[in-house]
């Protein structure tokens, strides 16, 4: 992920996290704020790499759906 995109979803985080599931809120704080690997995030998480990977990916989507909802 480039920094420009990091950036953005750091900024949709911060404004949209209380509209993300608990999951994807705490993926997403481990992941954009704590700055840990989708590895590191599974050790925590006690979930696979792959889990950790679907819940980024989802949250990324829906912090994007929200920007362009509720501008």
């Amino acid at each position: 992920m480039n920094l420009d995109r990091r950036d953005e979803l750091t900024e949709l985080f911060e404004q949209y996290q209380n509209l993300l599931t608990q999951t994807q809120k705490q993926t997403m704080h481990l992941y954009l704020v704590e700055d840990l690997s989708f590895q590191e995030i599974a050790d925590i998480l006690a979930v696979s790499r792959q889990a950790v990977n679907d819940a980024i990916r989802k949250s990324e989507k829906k912090l994007l759906t929200l920007k362009k909802q509720l501008g």
